[in-house]
């Protein structure tokens, strides 16, 4: 418990807190412009997943890898008895909450269409949020991935990596089976049923659950576990970071 303490209080007040909501308003406002009331809601969804959400995560993760670098370089964690485990369960914890915090807020803008134009809305109330939520839990894997990056390569590659890959991936393989074998497929192989949204961001009209939702979350979260063990969360962590600090005696219980 004290270590997720200890992350939210690096992000309290910070550019953090209000990307999550900044993020969703401003592919609102986007959809809004493009497709008017009558297509705002799907295109939403669709520009959140296919665009936005992937370069958020992006910089959610070297935020909070700055946050450390600027605090001294991650000196203070080497230096003391922490549970380095816990260190980054903690840090990958707290960035998911704010990614369905983020989800919660996007879920919001679009039930505003259900506010306003009622005639045109596609989506219930319930349905933005368990879209929103589910296409969050589709794009959990990517905060592992990204905070590597963000130790390896700094903070603008991973946000080109990952918004390039989120763009292109689903376009290219989205139709194919090999889609099913890209992560950055599933948040689109997701929205397809629980949605009504094809791969090329069009309305299908058909809004059903199916057993593929079902498949693609637990992929996700299982390549989540798999990349925070591997590549964060276990003896790694100082390859990872590539720094040059005493090596301290660590409490691992």
């Amino acid at each position: 418990m004290k270590y997720l303490k200890s992350e939210y209080l690096k992000f309290k007040r910070t550019i953090s807190s209000k990307l999550l909501w900044i993020a969703p308003l401003l592919t609102a406002l986007f959809a809004w412009i493009v497709g008017g009331f009558t297509g705002f809601q799907y295109m939403t969804f669709y520009w959140w997943y296919a665009f936005l959400l992937p370069g958020t995560v992006a910089i959610l993760c070297a935020l909070a890898h700055q946050k450390e670098e600027r605090a001294g370089k991650y000196y203070s964690v080497f230096s003391m008895p922490l549970n380095l485990t816990k260190f980054e369960a903690a840090k990958a914890i707290v960035l998911a909450e704010k990614l369905v915090v983020a989800a919660l807020f996007l879920a919001a803008f679009v039930s505003i269409g259900n506010l306003i134009s009622p005639a045109t809305a596609v989506y219930s109330a319930g349905r933005n949020i368990l879209g929103s939520l589910g296409i969050a839990l589709a794009s959990i894997w990517q905060i592992p991935l990204c905070l590597y990056l963000a130790r390896k390569v700094g903070m603008v590659l991973p946000i080109v990596i990952n918004s390039v890959l989120g763009i292109f991936a689903p376009m290219m393989l989205g139709s194919t089976t090999l889609g099913w074998l890209c992560p950055y497929c599933w948040a689109a192989k997701l929205a397809e049923p629980l949605m009504g949204i094809e791969i090329n961001g069009t309305f299908s009209g058909s809004v059903a659950f199916s057993s593929a939702v079902l498949v693609v979350l637990a992929l996700s979260l299982l390549l989540f576990g798999v990349l925070a063990q591997s590549v964060i969360f276990c003896g790694q962590f100082n390859t990872c970071l590539s720094v040059s600090l005493p090596a301290p005696a660590f409490a691992l219980v």
